[in-house]
């Protein structure tokens, strides 16, 4: 079985809620780090200013078709099509060190 990273930069207000969807899709353990970026179309407020929301980025290492499953419900209940609301993201990994993922057929993984 292959072994993906799952990504998803959310904002502040729905990290959790993302943490417990993946959990709830079978990935347990994530990485997280505060993040700040600019996007494309900066949201205008009052009086003509911009606004940047806090974001967080998570990262979660799982078989293939669980971290493909958590993406697509991050996509659902997160509304990530909506402008401005984050992403989420998979990429297969070739290789893999110090982790030990069920399944995993991948060289250096533990079996």
């Amino acid at each position: 079985m292959s072994v993906s990273l799952l990504i998803a930069i959310v904002t502040d207000s729905v990290s959790e809620q993302a943490l417990d969807i993946a959990e709830r899709e079978g990935i347990k353990g994530a990485t997280i780090l505060p993040a700040s970026g600019i996007s494309q179309t900066p949201v205008k407020t009052f009086f003509g200013l911009t606004f940047q929301a806090s974001m967080t980025l998570l990262f979660w290492i799982a078989d293939h078709d669980t971290a493909n499953r958590a993406a697509q419900a991050l996509n659902d209940e997160l509304d990530l099509d909506s402008p401005q609301q984050g992403l989420a993201l998979t990429l297969a990994i070739d290789r893999l060190y110090g982790l030990n993922v069920p399944g995993a057929t991948l060289p250096g993984a533990q079996p």
